[in-house]
């Protein structure tokens, strides 16, 4: 039967996590397997800070299964691995995939950790999950050699680069498709005023601003440059890079110039994906999922068909 997530109640929530509430539990139209109790492993340190943090679900069976990561958003300042929707969730368990929802440091624990870009804790907590399921995954029940990740919003930019940045032995990361839920695709500020437009206000917190300060952060994006090109999934996406998936609750004809419509603008993706053409790789784009729910459907779809052998 065709399951269709509900709206989530509007709440006096921080923006980010609350805009991230809105991509997951959104309109949504899955094949919903049977709802499990939690997960089958809870809370696996993956790392030495609290926030170091995964629950595995895997589908009935042996094993062992291929797996999707899910990357919480909530602009880098919130969120939890709880909001992963219960029906992606399912949709993606009924296929006989299994899927991890990591937590990571945010900006507040990265400024109590000294890290500059504070952003680098919740990258490089996305890229400790990562390695954690490369070496003890067979042991979880989990096939490293099938691995997928998404994320929505920042959880979106976090999954991309994990996918699009590079080895130290300069070897691809053995992703094999990536994708992001109403992703920021990029870190560059010129490119986000170029991309998005002249109103966006959104950035500079990565790099310790404030965020509804751009002008500061166009200001002093010389200085930043190093961190934005090795950051930015923008600067990143090549010709071998593994096939990515973008999904946008907005459409392109929209016009709103709200800020959250503009966090999350399908502009991000239209733009990322004339990016990746010219650097020789395709990007699949899927923009009006408010209007359209059954593109939620081809979003997860596309990540399990490219790990379900």
């Amino acid at each position: 039967m065709i399951y269709g997530l509900s709206r989530p109640i509007t709440a006096i929530l921080a923006i980010a996590a609350l805009a991230f509430f809105l991509l997951t539990a959104g309109t949504c139209e899955l094949l919903a397997s049977t709802d499990r109790q939690g997960p089958a492993f809870k809370d696996i340190a993956y790392g030495s800070d609290a926030r170091n943090r995964m629950d595995i679900y895997k589908p009935p069976g042996a094993g062992p299964f291929p797996a999707i990561i899910y990357v919480h958003g909530g602009g880098w300042w919130n969120g939890d691995k709880q909001y992963l929707a219960a029906n992606a969730r399912n949709y993606m368990l009924s296929k006989g995939v299994a899927v991890v929802a990591i937590n990571y440091r945010n900006l507040v624990e990265a400024k109590r950790d000294r890290i500059f870009p504070p952003v680098l804790a919740a990258l490089e907590d996305t890229r400790s999950a990562y390695g954690y399921l490369m070496k003890n995954g067979p042991s979880l029940g989990i096939d490293n050699t099938r691995l997928a990740i998404y994320g929505a919003s920042a959880g979106g930019f976090n999954a991309l680069w994990l996918a699009l940045s590079i080895d130290e032995d300069g070897s691809i990361k053995a992703i094999k498709a990536v994708g992001g839920i109403d992703a920021q695709t990029t870190i560059d500020p010129f490119e986000m005023r170029d991309w998005v437009g002249p109103s966006i206000n959104y950035g500079g917190h990565a790099f310790g601003l404030p965020e509804a300060d751009f002008q500061s952060f166009l200001a002093q994006r010389d200085k930043f440059l190093n961190y934005i090109s090795a950051m930015s999934p923008s600067y990143l996406v090549r010709a071998d890079s593994p096939p990515i998936v973008l999904l946008y609750s907005g459409g392109l004809q929209d016009q709103s110039s709200d800020h959250m419509a503009l966090v999350h603008s399908p502009k991000f993706g239209a733009e990322f994906q004339k990016t990746a053409e010219r650097n020789g790789h395709a990007v699949t784009l899927l923009e009006g999922a408010e209007r359209i729910p059954a593109r939620y459907s081809d979003f997860f779809n596309f990540l399990i068909d490219r790990i379900v052998k």
